[in-house]
């Protein structure tokens, strides 16, 4: 079956409805914009993977990188739209569409759990200790990893956002950070926050 197929629609691009028009342009553009989401978000998790070893501090969420599953589908649909705009049958790829959903959703559900065990395997063995302290206590909340299991502190669970940018700017400066410091910037913004 050919799924890429060019043929003109026997009614005129120019005869659509208003609403019809409206419909095919705004979801042509929410799915391109979906679509270089989904390859953001792979590419940030990839590079944030690459981190692994030479930072002190990892949010990790690997189970996005799997998203990167649906972005063949979402690119037919596009593409449907953009058919559909331009006067053209847009059957083809809206069924290779419909299928490459009913291929990607259970290959996501599938592997999401195995690759978020090898990717934890994979932190452990560069010596990260996982910080629940750190971790927020919600499904979509990233798991924290800690090069320097000392600086896990259950003092700093009630200000995770504010540690999760202290991390961040010792990582961007390349800067391993010390206990004392974590602790004087802990003590520092909870006395802020109490003000």
């Amino acid at each position: 079956m050919k799924i890429f197929k060019w043929e003109k629609a026997s009614k005129s691009g120019r005869n659509l409805a208003f609403k019809e028009l409206c419909i095919n342009l705004l979801g042509s553009i929410v799915i391109c914009i979906l679509c270089f989401a989904l390859i953001y978000t792979v590419t940030s998790e990839i590079s944030l993977l690459e981190a692994v070893g030479s930072s002190s501090f990892i949010k990790e969420k690997s189970g996005k990188v799997l998203l990167l599953f649906f972005l063949f589908p979402f690119s037919l649909f596009f593409l449907a739209s953009i058919q559909k705009l331009l006067n053209y049958k847009s059957e083809y790829l809206m069924t290779g569409f419909v299928k490459g959903l009913f291929i990607a959703l259970p290959l996501f559900l599938l592997l999401v759990i195995p690759f978020n065990l090898y990717i934890e395997s994979y932190i452990k063995s560069n010596g990260y200790t996982y910080c629940n302290w750190y971790t927020r206590p919600s499904f979509r909340g990233p798991d924290v990893w800690l090069n320097n299991d000392e600086l896990c502190l259950q003092d700093g669970s009630v200000i995770t956002s504010d540690i999760y940018d202290w991390f961040e700017m010792h990582n961007q400066k390349g800067i391993e950070p010390t206990l004392n410091e974590l602790e004087v910037f802990i003590q520092e913004t909870r006395a802020e926050y109490n003000r």
